[in-house]
């Protein structure tokens, strides 16, 4: 009876160290991604904040994670650094696109779960990151802008008390937003990139900001309400996602039968120069914007011919 229990002990044993396994090999390659079709890349879903693979001959996107409550984020529209995590249990990572988008790899966890950052701003040569230390505890948390430094090692900028919610880099000066709960506002600030700790010196732009959004618009800052982008010369009408890129205003938003829909707009004439259904994201490519939609693949030359 004895040699029985120490048998079943075992096979109990080998069954829970394989179980192990099998879940420590799965976490460990859960990020390590990569699409083998030769019409396929990995392209970021604007609307539903998912990575996923797309293939340009079937139009058809899918997403790579399945996993609930995981999404990811990217600068801008997209970005060759993507942060990944799950709004409830944390596990926050960074992730990286090859430039083919053919492969991405994690480079960055965090330590713990209880930390959390997202993308703040990027110049496409330097990329900002808030990290919120502690996130689970509402009174403790630690606020901080960073970046990574050439071994991708966590290099604190500025540390805060704000609520950082959104930011611009504009030359050598980084611009974000921070919520002001009193007043149920935004306000927002500036500082010098050419500084930083003990030395970085931040100023108040603009107070009582209705909305987070920020914007680079050919060098100058814009604000932003619920349905305007604006700054004291200029303003543009605002959707959901905005993304100016030369001369060109590109949205993303739902139309009135509630189908997300993409459109292009001239802010030289505001005219409309394209409108596309089922957008999934956008790149400009050599002077040409590539719309990429369940629909169908588009482009649109910078000067505004279709095809």
């Amino acid at each position: 009876m004895r040699k029985i229990v120490i048998i079943l002990s075992a096979v109990l044993l080998i069954i829970t160290i394989t179980a192990c396994n099998k879940k420590s090999e799965a976490e460990s390659n859960l990020y390590q991604d990569k699409v083998s079709g030769e019409n396929e890349i990995l392209l970021y879903h604007l609307a539903k904040q998912q990575m996923g693979t797309y293939n340009k001959s079937t139009f058809q996107w899918k997403p790579l994670y399945e996993k609930e409550n995981v999404f990811q984020y990217v600068f801008g529209n997209a970005s060759k650094f993507v942060v990944s995590g799950n709004s409830i249990e944390n596990n926050f990572v960074l992730l990286t696109v090859s430039e083919d988008q053919k492969k991405m790899t994690k480079i960055l966890g965090m330590k713990n779960n209880q930390d959390i950052f997202f993308p703040l701003a990027d110049d496409g040569s330097n990329y900002y990151y808030v990290l919120y230390e502690d996130e689970k505890n509402a009174n403790e948390i630690k606020r901080s802008i960073f970046k990574l430094d050439d071994k991708n090692n966590i290099e604190i900028l500025l540390s805060t008390n704000e609520m950082i919610t959104s930011g611009v880099i504009i030359e050598s000066t980084l611009y974000y937003t921070a919520y002001d709960q009193k007043n149920d506002s935004y306000t927002a600030y500036s500082f010098s990139l050419d500084e930083k700790g003990m030395n970085a010196k931040v100023k108040v732009v603009k107070e009582g900001l209705p909305t987070r959004e920020l914007y680079n618009v050919k060098g100058e800052l814009y604000f932003s309400s619920e349905n305007k982008i604006f700054n004291n010369e200029r303003t543009f009408n605002k959707k959901d996602e905005n993304f100016f890129v030369d001369h060109l205003l590109v949205q993303f938003f739902p139309d009135a039968n509630q189908d997300l829909v993409c459109i292009v707009v001239n802010t030289e004439t505001n005219e409309e120069l394209g409108r596309y259904k089922r957008p999934v994201n956008f790149e400009n490519i050599d002077n040409t914007l590539v719309i990429y939609c369940e629909d169908g693949l588009f482009t649109l030359d910078i000067g505004g011919q279709r095809s």
